[in-house]
């Protein structure tokens, strides 16, 4: 629509210019002074100066002007429709011709029939509560955390086709809720209260940059490659073992019950898929430190910043299973989502080797029968010999299950619910007894208000966000509580 106006516009100018536009472009042909009384009997008053010489197409182009606001044609006008009427179908077939010749100039700028252009906005309002045994801790901890927060999440997300099978994806992002700052964006406590809308960019909020660059294309009926500068490891699976959740609380619980296995590193890197049937075969490798020169960094390096990922997994109709294993360069903040304990071992250098298995089920039908989608993780993190790493956490695990209702109690309204434990130490170098184990839960309703617009109500409890930190002989429990608006354009 906006091509068409802007077509119109650059077409229908006043009568005076388009007389003179389509006087130039043909022989003037004089209009006897018959015709010009006729004008002037018919009310028509011509824009031409005094001393030039009007022709039957500016004659036409006048007289379609003058009987369009006209309430009904008197016998002067019929009479001119009459003479001119081979002027009049001539004029208007060129300013066809011309509306649509400059449609073709204006969309030959516009944007791709493949290219599409999608927009998420996320607004937050909630707060957090804590409590335990400890008034300091307590105190402390509301002081830093306690207050009311507002805050968004902005997604602009481009997508083109050059072939049709193939996609090249690129997602600007900004927001003001990931930092330390804010207990939303895991500022505290511990990580494990980050939401999964909470983003900025690094220590800059209100910033707009690229959130992820990559494309994909399919080679041959079963092979499908992803490469990309900016591409996160679920883009490069050809199963994601979980059907939780349709609208989403804390990250963590986006991770399919094994953070070690399913993590957050984004940078640069590629994946194959194989796909046959119900069976799925995928290996990708990410460098967060991918675009960095220096030595040791890159690609490949001990500094790279790197996951490698491989999967094997089964979906059939109704249901799904998967088995993943990934090994992780520890000192990157790779894996999120952890005990405070657990994700200082790590960041000591070593390599974290997680194992992953996961999967859903789902009824046939919307209604009051859930989904069902469940995970557990186990991970053994291996150090360099320059570490010392008595004590240090050598085996982790984690796990959740969810459920989630669709069209519940009302079209268009859904409710999930989720309970698990984030990875959590289960083994110490030197044979120590961790102390480490923590519960995480989580509700939401979601709200359909239209097509564009859905609100969601949510809440989260963590049951010992400090694991194996909380002072000994104390307690210390977390709740937030928060609404989101999302509005997708």
């Amino acid at each position: 629509m906006p091509l068409a106006l802007l077509g119109l516009l650059s077409v229908l100018h006043t009568s005076a210019a388009r007389s003179e536009r389509f006087s130039a472009a043909r022989a003037s042909v004089p209009v006897p002074p018959s015709l010009e009384q006729l004008l002037k009997d018919a009310g028509c008053r011509t824009e031409i100066a005094p001393e030039q010489t009007l022709d039957r197409f500016q004659a036409a182009a006048l007289l379609e002007d003058c009987w369009q606001l006209q309430e009904s044609a008197h016998e002067a006008v019929r009479r001119l429709l009459s003479e001119l009427s081979h002027e009049l179908i001539q004029l208007r077939r060129d300013r066809v011709n011309q509306l649509s010749a400059s449609v073709e100039s204006l969309e030959a700028t516009a944007f791709s029939p493949t290219t599409r252009l999608k927009g998420v906005t996320t607004f937050i309002i909630g707060g957090n509560a804590f409590s335990g045994s400890s008034d300091t801790l307590n105190n402390d901890l509301r002081s830093r955390f306690g207050g009311s927060i507002v805050g968004y999440d902005e997604k602009l997300i481009l997508r083109t086709s050059f072939t049709g099978k193939d996609l090249l994806n690129l997602r600007l992002r900004a927001g003001d809720l990931d930092s330390d700052r804010n207990a939303f964006g895991g500022g505290g406590p511990s990580q494990l209260s980050e939401l999964e809308v909470a983003f900025q960019q690094g220590p800059f909020p209100n910033r707009l940059g690229v959130n992820r660059a990559w494309y994909q294309f399919p080679v041959g009926e079963n092979w499908t490659f992803t490469v990309g500068s900016r591409v996160n490891q679920s883009v490069m699976l050809a199963m994601w073992p979980s059907v939780y959740p349709d609208d989403t609380v804390l990250d963590l619980f986006t991770q399919a019950g094994a953070s070690g296995a399913y993590s957050s590193n984004l940078g640069a890197g590629g994946g194959v898929m194989w796909e046959r049937g119900p069976l799925s075969v995928s290996l990708n490798y990410i460098a967060g430190n991918g675009e960095n020169g220096f030595s040791g960094s890159g690609m490949i390096g001990v500094d790279a910043g790197s996951s490698a990922t491989a999967q094997v997994g089964y979906a059939a109709e109704t249901w799904g299973i998967a088995a993943a294993l990934a090994t992780i360069q520890n000192g990157f903040n790779i894996i999120d989502y952890a005990s405070p304990f657990t994700l200082r071992s790590f960041n000591q250098p070593g390599i974290t080797t997680g194992t992953a298995l996961s999967g859903y089920w789902q009824p046939d039908g919307n209604g009051w029968v859930p989904s069902i989608s469940a995970g557990w993780g186990w991970n053994s993190t291996r150090y360099r010999q320059s570490v010392n790493s008595d004590g240090l956490v050598s085996i982790s695990q984690s796990w959740t299950v969810a459920l989630q209702w669709s069209d519940w109690l009302w079209e268009d309204t859904s409710m999930g619910m989720a309970v698990g434990q984030p990875i959590f130490a289960t083994a110490l170098k030197g044979g120590a007894t961790p102390d480490d184990a923590g519960y995480a839960m989580e509700g939401w309703i979601s709200v359909q208000i239209s097509d564009a617009i859905s609100v969601t109500p949510a809440l989260f409890y963590l049951s010992r966000p400090l694991g194996a930190d909380t002072p000994q002989g104390t307690s210390l429990s977390q709740l937030g509580v928060f609404m989101k608006t999302t509005l997708r354009f």
